[in-house]
């Protein structure tokens, strides 16, 4: 970032964090920025959920993008978040480590924090400020039905295994924005060759992520477990099977694609982006099948696209099955956020 200033931590809080945009009112919030600490109530029948990511510039965003957009999906991964809880918004704390004070950058990096907050109302409350290599922090808080509230570790045999949207997309866009790093050599495909619609496309589903808190919210009830897909589903369904001692059948020809995805990658090449991806965002879940209609039907109501990719069994790990039922081999190799950090020089 160029043109900074001298402004404070005090004056950057006051002029871009805490206006009424951004650190608005809503029910529950009975203090926010301005004191030492928020107040928060809690309904007596809700669970908190809070999550955190950290996203560091260079590796988990172009440094020379809009900050608009880098708010966006620093604010929307952790959202997703909760969505996986089958929790709602309720606020949010932030951390920013600035190499300056850019008053253009930061303007509309609190513009683009305030559209997504006030589109989910999910108010800021307080934060902290510093100088160094630009990081953004967030820890979302959520509210969720004490009897309601998915985990990891509940899934049992006989579940069906869904997921929400497309898969891959995510890979493609951290390819096109080179951040691609932790993929490997055997992936790969003709970045060059996308069109400018599809460019486009990509480059919305990396910067503009749309948590599922609305099939959440309408379906969460009938999960028997959840997790974000943030990792690539390989690894995320992983942490769903370890957690509940469960192994999974899963049919290569079910994973669901994006029509970009499709112009721009071989059938290989697609799988590999499902399975070891990242960055989609989408939700992997299971259900019972007696609920499996009844999922479907809410999904429907709301227009999100759930799919069916296989099913809970006893055992251990996952097998993949091709459109024969014959199984298929796919080397580990999940998402790992410390593979693309290059040592200091």
């Amino acid at each position: 970032m160029d043109k900074s200033s001298s402004q404070s931590e005090f004056e950057i809080i006051r002029r871009y964090f805490a206006s009424s945009n951004l650190s608005f009112k809503r029910d529950g919030i009975e203090l926010g920025i301005g004191d030492d600490a928020a107040l928060i109530d809690v309904p007596e029948n809700k669970h908190l959920a809070m999550s955190m990511d950290v996203l560091v510039s260079g590796i988990h965003f172009p440094a020379d993008a809009d900050p608009a957009l880098i708010a966006n999906r620093a604010l929307a991964v952790n959202l997703s978040d909760l969505a996986a809880m089958a929790a709602q918004p309720y606020c949010f704390t932030l951390g920013l480590v600035l190499p300056d004070s850019d008053e253009i950058w930061l303007q509309r990096f609190s513009e683009g924090l305030a559209s997504l907050a006030r589109q989910y109302n999910c108010p800021l409350v307080g934060g902290d400020t510093s100088r160094g290599p630009l990081s953004i922090s967030i820890q979302v808080q959520g509210l969720v039905d004490r009897s309601q509230a998915a985990r990891r570790s509940a899934a049992s045999s006989g579940d069906k295994i869904y997921v929400s949207g497309n898969l891959g997309d995510g890979a493609v866009a951290l390819l096109a924005l080179g951040l691609d790093s932790h993929l490997g050599d055997s992936f790969s495909f003709g970045v060059q060759s996308l069109s400018d619609q599809d460019r486009q496309y990509f480059s919305d589903a990396f910067f503009k992520p749309q948590p599922q808190l609305e099939l959440a919210d309408a379906a969460g009830k009938i999960f028997s477990s959840c997790i974000d897909i943030s990792d690539g589903l390989q690894g995320d369904l992983g942490h769903i099977l370890a957690a509940s001692s469960m192994a999974a059948t899963i049919n290569i020809d079910a994973l669901p694609y994006s029509m970009p995805s499709q112009r721009c990658m071989d059938t290989e090449n697609r799988i590999v982006a499902a399975l070891f991806g990242g960055d989609d965002y989408q939700l992997c879940f299971t259900v019972p099948g007696r609920d499996c209609a009844e999922l479907e039907r809410l999904a429907r109501d709301i227009g999100v696209r759930v799919s069916s990719i296989g099913e809970i069994v006893s055992g251990e790990g996952v097998v993949y099955l091709d459109s024969d039922g014959a199984p298929v081999d796919f080397s580990a190799r999940a998402y790992q956020h410390f593979a693309s950090i290059q040592p200091a020089c």
